[in-house]
């Protein structure tokens, strides 16, 4: 199919292409991403994304039609930005006072890009792309940029890049922009970080890491045979147990042992 602004996120966009989201949402739970592509399962969105899809379109010049969009999200009653997006319009005001910030992001908004990884046709949407100059941009907006956050997977405090996979992003797109380019090289992969804060923090992050790219692309590769099974139904979705889908759809079978809760201990007074 023809990927457009209006089917890039369709039903069957996503099931004919794999996508960054897709393919972390899979890692996390086959069974909930599965039902999610079925139609059968809808998680919410939630504010975060709302906010940080409205600085987004400030980058790429679309904020008016964005806010008319989502005004019932965006508007009290009374018609006055609520909290967060009060917040978000200092964000963008933090972004747009930087000089530096401002000229890594002027290039070709919202680019979208396809192509083959590891036997799957993916899709992605680069945020800001400057071949001229030699990179391209994600936009993110984060809790803090600096504060470490815990992680379960790596059971050690992280950086939010760590936290979110988002080198999994940069080398797809890395990737897939090489590949449409026909070139040999990647370009620079950049992050414009602005943060939730009250007053907001802001950084330009580099991740030319191309030692990562290639581990994350080798282990898209290992991972991409089974997940392209499960789409398939080749495979049966393996379910985590964690999230809101296997809790929702969650059926007992029999008993567990208290000691598999785990923190448990002898002696207690």
């Amino acid at each position: 199919m023809k990927l457009t602004d209006e089917t890039y996120y369709s039903m069957q966009a996503n099931l004919e292409y794999m996508s960054v989201s897709q393919y972390k949402s899979f890692m996390n739970c086959e069974a909930a991403t599965l039902a999610e592509l079925r139609g059968d399962y809808k998680r919410g969105s939630g504010n975060a994304l709302v906010v940080g899809n409205y600085v987004h379109a400030w980058n790429d010049g679309t904020l008016e039609a964005y806010k008319e969009k989502f005004k019932d999200d965006i508007y009290q009653k009374n018609g006055k930005p609520r909290a967060d997006f009060i917040k978000a319009d200092a964000m963008i005001e933090t972004l747009a006072a930087d000089k530096y910030c401002m000229k890594m992001l002027k290039g070709r908004k919202e680019v979208t890009i396809t192509g083959e990884i590891a036997g799957a046709k993916w899709k992605g949407k680069i945020d800001v792309l400057n071949r001229r100059s030699g990179y391209f941009v994600d936009l993110k907006t984060t809790r803090s940029i600096i504060e470490l956050q815990w992680s379960e997977k790596l059971r050690q405090k992280v950086s939010f890049i760590e936290m979110y996979d988002y080198m999994i992003q940069v080398a797809v797109y890395a990737e897939l922009e090489r590949m449409a380019a026909k070139r040999d090289y990647y370009l620079v992969p950049y992050i414009v970080a602005v943060s939730k804060e009250d007053i907001p923090d802001h950084a330009v992050i580099s991740l030319a890491d191309e030692y990562r790219i290639g581990h994350e692309l080798e282990e898209i590769k290992k991972n991409m045979p089974h997940i392209l099974d499960v789409k398939a139904d080749k495979a049966k979705p393996v379910r985590c147990e964690k999230c809101e889908y296997c809790r929702q759809t969650k059926k007992i079978e029999n008993p567990i042992f208290y000691t598999d809760l785990g923190g448990w201990m002898y002696g207690m007074q």
